[in-house]
């Protein structure tokens, strides 16, 4: 799963907006605007550490000689080291760090909902959001008939057109 710098926004509107329009958080109309930059700030960090945790993984490989297929294994192990998520997790330790944000956040005058709700509404909010990448690949893969798939070709082009057609769709 990839996030898109382009849908860091709407994600975050949308969560604070659904959230609130179920009743499960309760935020002055003046501050919804300061809530949903806070949940901004979380997936932008997020985005930081996992670029930090590849850049690390990768002068380690390096720096040890390793062969590059390795490179998962010491991300994972980087990982898991810092207490990070990330991979198929990714989504749950960003939605728990939201909800810890709304525990203290002073902005966020009542919480109404159980945890496991809330944290099951912002992952589907991501899911939702980030489903365009689904369709954006199928998409590119489909506009390239004339290259045999898995050649060096293929994925030079892939990565061409999959990049146009995220940047149309305001994923990039």
């Amino acid at each position: 799963m990839k996030i898109y710098r382009g849908k860091i926004g709407p994600i975050s509107e949308e969560i604070v907006k659904t959230l609130t329009a179920d009743g499960d958080i309760e935020v002055a109309p003046e501050q919804v605007g300061e809530v949903i930059l806070d949940m901004e700030a979380i997936i932008k960090e997020y985005l930081r550490l996992e670029e930090d945790l590849n850049r690390q993984a990768r002068e380690m490989v390096q720096s040890r000689g390793m062969n590059y297929t390795e490179f998962g294994r010491v991300k994972r192990a980087l990982a898991e080291e810092k207490n990070f998520e990330a991979g198929d997790r990714a989504l749950q330790w960003i939605a728990s760090q939201m909800l810890e944000c709304f525990m203290i956040n002073d902005r966020v005058n009542e919480i109404y909902a159980e945890d496991w709700v809330l944290r099951k509404k912002i992952i589907k909010v991501f899911n939702t959001q980030l489903g365009m990448e689904e369709q954006v690949d199928r998409e590119a893969r489909s506009r390239i008939k004339n290259i045999p798939e898995g050649t060096p070709e293929w994925e030079i082009e892939y990565q061409k057109v999959f990049n146009l057609l995220a940047k149309k769709k305001g994923l990039v």
